[in-house]
């Protein structure tokens, strides 16, 4: 049934536009133009084909096509945008024009600036938002450090919600149904999404409310029943016995159910205030409940890694289907329970504060933004919990913004202002090691326990460890950005934009705390005449009665003399970043433009240094942007044509870098850190076309190419993918790799048909989507790539004649295209990843009152 409703209609779209109605055609041919879409993201209301830079504008009709919540939707619609997610999280990864980052660390800043209604969020959690009651999107591409400031190095996004009305009751409800295909079998997942939002005039011309809830519920497409494929293969020919009762038991699959599931509830209440005709005060808090299950990954573990020689092979060497994964079973609390969904609650409040005084428009932006998170996961997605770990994060972030535009007669007009910010996050792991308890023994000099099976040390699975970090920022900039009209038709554009941002970092993570009356013998590790606690991060240190389930999820029990290493650092970075732009107007409809452009990342700390020696800053990573570009409205502007050709050079790019260190007890482990590792250039094309070609038929194309190559990038201590022959110890270029998040070709179309249906009207749309296969990993590891894939998906809407209220039926994914969208590899380890979703249908309704 599924197949049949999906093919029916897809063609049925395109027949209607093929054969559509000549008479419907021709009605109004000289009124049917491409709306004009006005954004702010410069500071200024202008026209999006009046700005001299690479954007998108995302309107809500566009948007609503899309029937999706997350923002990955946003790929889908514009070119050079390689959005994808963090393996095993509910946050995303990638970037724009060949950045992005592919970790969940809370202290990494990223590529993408991304902003709601002005308050910016800079870390890959919050930045996984849910799209609804939005007016518009506008997608910046290319450095945006003047406008934006730091963390835009590929671009920024910005997302407009909508305005209560003065004056007008209204009131709009959207119900959503649809069930997507659960892999191989013929399981499916059901999703349900409920949107309502009331306008209502309390004084009149005065004051006005708006307020809306979403409700989004998603059983998932995946299935809890991935079987191991080698059960018996888990160190019995290693160590030649069986496992110990409390290993054994734990089950090898799952229970059969759907996982990967959403559940979001989210509201917004805004006031708007307009005691007079030139001051305003806009009022916003949006509270989210996010109760969805963490994203289980895939286990692709390649042939040689240590999870497939423990019998626990990837679904690549098992003939398994990429919907199939499974989940652990430990459960000790709220602090770290696997079988639980996670949850995010967030609030964000803002006022926002505007006064007219003249030809000048004052601007005060206040926001406050709060998280607390737990994000439990069994990361490499099999019913033998192969190790088990809840990262639980708190966040604080206040943003201030003083700014002024002006508005005068003459040649120049600029925009100026002050912004500053403080956020700190605290960030507190539990986690348990399954895969330690098979590689080690209880006690080195015992091999079996008195049943015959393996003294293996399973305490480890039992008694969790504890780790955490924290970082304190505070962030000041100022800025300036002037536009001089040098003719009616040609115009300078110049901006600067001064950063300081300051870091406070604290890390606690290793054993190797001192004895005490808690350890246990086997524990106990004499170095240099002081007895260390080989295991002083367990839960079971707390002692005085404390059980793994009483812990704090966020809050460490354990005091700093706990933990190897207790480290603090602070530093600061400042950067200066600017733009200059020359805007042409070739007529009145159409302009040329070339620009150049810098932006940054600001320096950091790594949450995952090891060692005192290596929990140190690395600097900022820049990048400066030269561009060409066309904006023009043809043909009584209902053909729309833009394009830009550009060369970006990132310059000090940072990169994780693997490295050796020595434990207290003088044993060899790995750490990762970021280091500044090179250079490297991009060259890119950009082509957006949307043509009216008559009142009922519109088409939309976008084109993106991407030529990104390292200059330069060295690492040490890693392996000579590029056979430079360098000797153990010296650098070795590694600038023969694919540079991440880099897709050499990205295009898609769409075609929207409209003709009169009983009384009221019937939109007809299907679009597609190609993205080339692009690298995740710094290494280009096996099995990490974001896969090539090509999304058609089809739509039609039946309006009623009043158009009051529509129905829709929908299709994503019609070919079922099966398409990585993440990827991990944990060096010799294994490797996790990220499906996208497979075939959906469902249907929507909607009205307005």
């Amino acid at each position: 049934m599924l197949r049949v409703t999906s093919k029916l209609l897809a063609w049925s779209a395109l027949a209607a536009l093929l054969w559509g109605s000549p008479a419907w055609s021709e009605q109004g041919a000289e009124s049917a133009v491409i709306e004009e879409i006005i954004v702010t993201g410069t500071k200024r209301e202008l026209s999006s084909q009046d700005v001299p830079i690479s954007l998108t504008a995302i309107s809500e009709q566009q948007l609503a096509k899309q029937f999706r919540q997350d923002i990955l939707a946003i790929g889908e619609l514009t070119p050079s945008v390689a959005f994808g997610r963090v393996p095993s999280f509910r946050a995303i990864t990638g970037g724009i024009r060949g950045t992005g980052q592919n970790a969940i660390l809370v202290t990494q800043d990223l590529s993408v600036a991304i902003l709601v209604d002005e308050f910016g969020l800079s870390h890959v959690q919050s930045q996984w938002v849910e799209l609804f009651d939005i007016e518009r999107i506008e997608v910046y591409r290319g450095p945006q450090g003047t406008l934006f400031g730091k963390s835009a190095t590929g671009g920024a996004i910005s997302m407009i919600t909508k305005r209560p009305v003065m004056n007008e009751y209204s009131a709009d409800v959207s119900l959503r149904w649809g069930q997507h295909a659960g892999g191989d079998s013929s399981a499916s997942g059901n999703l349900t999404k409920i949107e309502a939002a009331v306008n209502i005039p309390l004084i009149e011309d005065t004051l006005a409310l708006r307020a809306v809830a979403l409700l989004d519920h998603d059983q998932g497409a995946f299935t809890d029943d991935k079987s191991t494929g080698d059960p018996d293969n888990r160190l019995i020919g290693v160590m030649g016995g069986p496992l110990p009762p409390e290993l054994d038991s734990i089950p090898l699959s799952g229970n059969g159910k759907k996982i990967n599931g959403v559940d979001v509830f989210s509201s917004k209440i805004k006031l708007l205030w307009t005691p007079t005709d030139n001051y305003e005060a806009y009022f916003m808090w949006t509270h989210t409940d996010d109760d969805s299950d963490t994203p289980q990954s895939v286990n692709e573990s390649t042939q040689t890694q240590l999870a497939t020689l423990l019998g626990f092979p990837g679904i690549g060497l098992t003939g398994g289907d990429v919907y199939q994964t499974a989940r652990g079973t430990d459960c000790f609390g709220e602090a770290f329970c696997i079988p639980s969904n996670g949850k995010i609650n967030s609030d964000l409040i803002q006022l926002h504060q505007s006064l007219t005084t003249g030809p000048l428009t004052w601007k005060l932006l206040l926001g406050r933004f709060e998280m607390d998170e737990i994000q439990p996961n069994s990361f490499l997605g099999e019913g033998y919990p192969f190790i088990n770990g809840s990262r639980n994060t708190k966040r604080e972030e206040n943003q201030i913004e003083l700014r002024v535009a002006s508005d005068f007669d003459g040649p120049l007009n600029f925009v100026a202002g002050f912004a500053w910010s403080d956020a700190e996050v605290d960030l507190s792991t539990y986690s348990s090691s399954q895969f330690q308890s098979l590689l080690s023994l209880r006690d080195p000099a015992i091999m079996f326990n008195p049943d015959g099976t393996l003294a293996l040390n399973s305490v480890v699975v039992t008694d969790p460890s504890a780790s955490g970090a924290a970082q304190d920022r505070d962030t000041i900039a100022l800025y300036a950005d002037a536009t001089f009209e040098v003719t009616e038709r040609l115009r300078f554009t110049a901006g600067v934009r001064y950063t300081d941002d300051e870091k406070e970092f604290f890390r606690r993570t290793q054993s190797g705390g001192p004895c005490t009356a808690l350890t246990p013998v086997l524990d106990e590790v004499i170095v240099n005449g002081e007895c260390l606690d080989s295991r002083s991060t367990a839960l079971s240190r707390v002692g005085g009665g404390f059980e793994p389930a009483d812990a704090d999820p966020f809050n460490l029990p354990l005091p700093d003399s706990a933990f190897g290493i207790a480290a603090t650092a602070k530093e600061s970075w400042d950067e200066v970043t600017y733009r200059f732009v020359v805007n042409y107007d070739v007529n009145d409809s159409a302009m040329v433009y070339a620009s150049y452009a810098t932006g940054f990342i600001p320096g950091g700390f790594t949450e995952t240094c090891s060692a005192v020696e290596t929990c140190i800053p690395f600097d900022s990573e820049t990048n400066k942007n030269f561009e060409v570009g066309f904006k023009g409205d043809f043909l009584d502007n209902t053909l729309r044509v833009n394009g830009a050709v550009f060369f970006t050079e990132y310059e000090d790019i940072v990169r994780a870098q693997v490295l050796p260190f020595t434990d207290a007890f003088g044993r060899p482990g790995q750490q990762t850190v970021n280091i500044n590792a090179g250079v490297s250039d991009l060259f890119g094309v950009e082509t957006e076309v949307t043509w009216q070609a008559t009142p009922n038929l519109r088409l939309d194309l976008f084109v993106g190419y991407l030529d990104h190559e390292y200059d330069e990038f060295e690492l040490t201590g890693v392996a000579d993918f590029c056979e430079t022959g360098a000797m153990p110890g010296d650098p070795v270029d590694l600038s023969c790799l694919n540079v991440p998040f880099t897709p050499e070709w990205k295009f898609g179309a769409s075609a929207t048909y409209e003709h009169p249906f009983l009384g009221g009207s019937l939109e007809w749309n299907t679009s597609f989507a190609h993205t080339d296969e692009s690298e995740t990993s710094v290494f280009n590891s096996e099995n990490s790539q974001h896969m090539e894939r090509d999304l058609w998906d089809a739509n039609v809407t039946y309006y009623s004649p009043d158009e009051r209220w529509r129905v829709a039926a929908y299709v994503k994914n019609i070919t079922d295209d099966r398409y990585r969208i993440a990827g991990n590899s944990i060096g010799a380890l294994w490797v996790n990843t990220f499906w996208g979703n497979p075939r959906q249908f469902g249907f929507e309704f909607s009205a307005s009152l």
